[in-house]
């Protein structure tokens, strides 16, 4: 949902220093695949339980996230760009969750509600990609990243975060079925 309303209002900002980085020769699945990296040093970090320094990699991840973007479509976004990013990211939001789980063993049900969740969400996206790569959803990267740097901040409460987002990924998951149903991808 927010992830719509960042690209329109960040890509113009944005746009001198994906230039830049593009006259640096750095492209954009170099920095999705930077994105992923980070997300998996998190992953780390999260799950040792230095919540902050993960947070910390989270952000430089999120950084890369929004730059892909702008860099790619500077050079000429391709299909396979996008389902890298798409790929890449699904798997970084399950490793996080999974990270949280290591960190915490009580919270295994928590992040496997989430883990299912995030499933269900990515296979309707998946299943239209080819059509609509860049559809709408309720909970999109933007929202995942701010659930992930609050369950960073408040590590005691990733139970009750991943309880909510996972059910709004079931309710993201589900709308898109009903809309491709009534045929408006």
């Amino acid at each position: 949902m927010l992830d719509s309303f960042l690209r329109r209002h960040l890509d113009g900002p944005l746009a001198p220093v994906a230039a830049w980085l593009q006259a640096r020769k750095i492209r954009g699945w170099t920095l999705t695949v930077s994105a992923f990296l980070c997300s998996a040093v998190a992953m780390l970090d999260i799950g040792h339980r230095t919540y902050l320094a993960g947070l910390v990699l989270l952000v430089l991840a999120g950084a890369f996230e929004l730059l892909d973007g702008p860099v790619a479509r500077r050079e000429g976004a391709t299909p396979f760009g996008a389902y890298l990013d798409l790929v890449l990211s699904v798997i970084a939001a399950a490793g996080i969750a999974f990270a949280f789980a290591l960190a915490e063993p009580d919270r295994a049900l928590a992040a496997m509600f989430l883990m299912l969740g995030l499933v269900a969400r990515t296979a309707t996206l998946a299943g239209t990609f080819a059509v609509t790569p860049w559809a709408p959803s309720l909970i999109g990267k933007t929202e995942l990243f701010l659930a992930f740097a609050l369950a960073c901040l408040l590590p005691d409460r990733f139970s009750i975060i991943a309880y909510l987002v996972g059910t709004l990924c079931f309710v993201a998951a589900g709308s898109r079925v009903a809309t491709i149903a009534a045929g408006q991808p």
